[in-house]
């Protein structure tokens, strides 16, 4: 019988620290950051992984979700630095050493700085440059890696730095968040192909962005928009990934027969849900409901959610990796219920037929949150960003306990 992968998530960017080549960095520079923190030397994951690597093993995990960073293997186009995609493989075969199974992903949010000179993910030939990428660096990685993510949180990509201007590169347009989506459902297929060349029995996925929308009122206007952001949301990318139609407005339902169930499984990374009404102005606008419990980052604690997004994904017959799921809680107050809440909504939803292999908490331990710094705290382990000591919070102890003892 196959184990339950228990385990952690971490992304390049927000733990290795110097990745000065990317388009994260210069947005640092431009002082787009809001505590005005840099990202060097972030968590220094980049040299202290083996370190890192024991405090999975100390929360009895045996799965470990991290992401290579692309500015790094590929500083300029074209060349490719044979030095930096070693030391992935280093970290990968002591993943395997220790007994871990490694859960890659290949772009995690940013992206090289001559890539983002070119357009990013807005040029046509972008589904190209990444396979480029994904074809150059796959060779190494494949008999190390079963299970991999080709793509993070792509909608939250294209919606934040193309739609609200908040990330780089700074757009706020909605045709070109659609047409971002697009080319990254796109590069997806082109990974995933590459992916299989190399290895057949790979396990191939995104991580998926999920979250619940409910109707703030009970107005027949707020249902219809409720309706219409949790498909545009939700399903619009799976449902892309599974059919091969690129629906509206995303595309043109166009038909590509490389696409069509192009995931061996679903990555869901879920945080909480959302209230939303209708607004004249700007088609929809989130409220918050009177009364609930607000985590650091001012979402609602909502751990519950998980059982509903879990059962809406049955109808797509595909197995299911939780790839993020956890709370920014600095005085650890919430977390350790958090996590029994979640596990308990994974528990539901099996007894519901829904196929779920794995949890993976976000995150490992402290470190570069996008926007907010270092100042929303995510992790099992609280790092002092002034030594770099990692000290293992309450919740650790909890999760640990869980993954020892719980059987599924």
């Amino acid at each position: 019988m196959e184990k339950f992968l228990w385990g952690t998530a971490t992304s390049s960017h927000q733990v290795e620290g110097g990745n000065f080549y990317n388009d994260w960095w210069e947005w640092e520079k431009l002082g787009k950051i809001k505590t005005k923190d840099s990202s060097h030397p972030a968590c220094d994951h980049y040299n202290r992984y083996r370190e890192d690597f024991e405090l999975i093993k100390f929360l009895n995990n045996n799965s470990y979700r991290f992401s290579i960073e692309w500015s790094r293997i590929e500083k300029r186009e074209g060349e490719f630095d044979e030095k930096e995609i070693e030391h992935y493989v280093d970290m990968l075969r002591e993943l395997r050493k220790l007994n871990i199974e490694p859960i890659l992903t290949l772009h995690h949010f940013t992206i090289p700085m001559w890539f983002k000179e070119k357009g990013g993910f807005l040029n046509e030939e972008s589904p190209k440059i990444f396979k480029a990428f994904v074809e150059r660096v796959v060779p190494y990685f494949k008999d190390y890696v079963k299970y991999w993510i080709t793509i993070n949180e792509p909608v939250i990509l294209a919606i934040l730095g193309y739609m609200f201007g908040w990330w780089p590169p700074g757009e706020k347009s909605f045709k070109k968040s659609m047409k971002v989506i697009r080319n990254l459902i796109l590069s997806h297929m082109e990974a995933y192909k590459v992916i299989k060349t190399n290895r057949k029995e790979s396990s191939v996925s995104i991580a998926h962005n999920m979250m619940l929308f409910y109707p703030y009122r009970n107005f027949f206007l707020d249902k219809k928009v409720v309706s219409y952001l949790s498909n545009l949301y939700n399903n619009l990318f799976l449902d892309a990934l599974t059919t091969g139609i690129i629906k509206k407005p995303f595309g043109k339902n166009e038909f590509y027969s490389d696409l069509r169930d192009s995931i061996d499984f679903i990555g869901v990374n879920y945080y909480t849900r959302i209230f939303v009404r209708f607004h004249p102005l700007k088609i929809f606008q989130e409220r918050k409901k009177r009364g609930v419990v607000l985590t650091d980052f001012g979402y609602e604690y909502y751990p519950e959610g998980l059982y509903e997004i879990l059962l809406n994904l049955k109808r797509y017959r595909k197995r299911i990796l939780i790839t993020e799921n956890g709370i920014a809680d600095k005085e650890d107050k919430l977390r350790g219920d958090f996590i029994k809440k979640s596990i308990d909504a994974i528990k539901r939803a099996k007894e519901k037929g829904v196929d779920v292999f794995g949890y993976m908490y976000w995150s490992l331990m402290d470190n570069f949150e996008w926007l907010e710094g270092y100042s929303m705290k995510f992790g099992l382990f609280e790092v002092n960003f002034e030594t770099l000591e990692r000290k293992p919070r309450d919740s650790a102890y909890i999760y640990r306990d869980i993954a020892k003892n719980y059987n599924f």
